[in-house]
């Protein structure tokens, strides 16, 4: 689901505050509540034309996605949790989320956004109809993390017994390579595909730019 976000400012290019942010969620907000928008699904939240932006705003928006994302994996029957008292609340839903479009001040403000919160962020690079074909990866990610990401990505889905055999030098069990799989997944990096009794994992973006990140 690509959100172009210039599309709801007049007269501007600039977005700020919570309640700016709110009102262009709107969509997402429904579909969350009442149930429409399909889980696994990835809010593109796509700010061609944006100049400014807050970390309100983006509070609003990307981390709203995220957080709902994040609370799925501990509750995972989003409909039977209790209503959110205000629509803008996130509650458990299985969505992912990326940026595209920025300017470079734009990256600057999600960096300075999303790292004091140790929070990783994909920034699309090129994206195929819903599919995310390359992507940079903005914010933080724990260097060991960073390196099952790495590894997840060789493969189009992976699960942990796969990795402990490809990488038997870096003597990791089985349980730390899920557990780090089950990071990525909270963390809304990796999808989670039930396989058997098992579980596998893909890659949110096919292809990922890395660079230096802290």
């Amino acid at each position: 689901m690509r959100l172009k976000l210039k599309q709801f400012l007049t007269g501007t290019s600039v977005a700020l505050g919570a309640t700016t942010g709110e009102q262009h969620m709107q969509s997402v907000y429904r579909g969350v509540a009442q149930g429409t928008i399909p889980p696994g699904s990835c809010i593109v939240l796509d700010c061609d034309g944006v100049t400014g932006i807050n970390a309100s705003y983006i509070k609003a928006t990307a981390l709203w996605v995220l957080t709902c994302g994040q609370l799925s994996v501990t509750n995972s029957d989003s409909l039977a949790s209790p209503a959110p008292r205000h629509e803008a609340d996130p509650r458990p839903y299985d969505l992912f989320v990326c940026v595209t479009g920025l300017t470079t001040d734009l990256e600057v403000e999600f960096q300075e956004f999303l790292k004091p919160r140790r929070l990783p962020l994909l920034y699309v690079q090129r994206l195929r109809g819903d599919s995310v074909e390359e992507a940079k990866l903005l914010g933080h990610l724990d260097s060991t993390l960073a390196l099952t990401l790495k590894a997840a990505g060789q493969h189009d889905t992976v699960a942990a017994p796969e990795l402990h055999r490809a990488f038997p030098r870096d003597k990791v069990t089985v349980t730390a390579w899920n557990n780090r799989l089950n990071d990525l997944h909270a963390l809304r990096l990796v999808r989670r595909i039930r396989a058997g009794r098992a579980w596998k994992y893909e890659s949110v973006a096919k292809q990922i730019v890395w660079e230096s990140h802290s």
